[in-house]
């Protein structure tokens, strides 16, 4: 049965360069991976920016590794190879677009 459940959230955040890339159409998604979860290497045919929420990730692309946590953003060109794990329960939210508008700090 459909139902509207009346709310009390008055405010929701997002990142804004996460929103910068919220397409006309479409969504930003929410991931969330149990700690071991691997998503092994892939690349994407647009941009794609992740912001870490909640828990570690290790992040591997071509050249590089990092372990990111909460609050750390990732900016993939289109095209990058890359893959992550799931150091423990982590939760980031992903946007695609056709270009980015922030700048790599993956080598920070």
């Amino acid at each position: 049965m459909t139902q509207i459940i009346a709310g009390t959230k008055t405010e929701f955040a997002l990142d804004p360069d996460i929103l910068a890339l919220l397409p006309k159409q479409g969504c930003i998604e929410l991931q969330h991976d149990a700690a071991g979860k691997i998503h092994a290497f892939h690349t994407h045919p647009v941009d794609e920016v992740l912001v870490v929420i909640k828990g570690r990730l290790t992040f591997r692309w071509e050249g590089g590794e990092r372990v990111c946590t909460a609050g750390d953003k990732i900016l993939l060109p289109a095209g990058t190879l890359h893959e992550s794990e799931a150091l423990d329960d982590a939760i980031y939210a992903i946007a695609m677009g056709e270009t980015a508008t922030i700048a790599c700090n993956l080598g920070r």
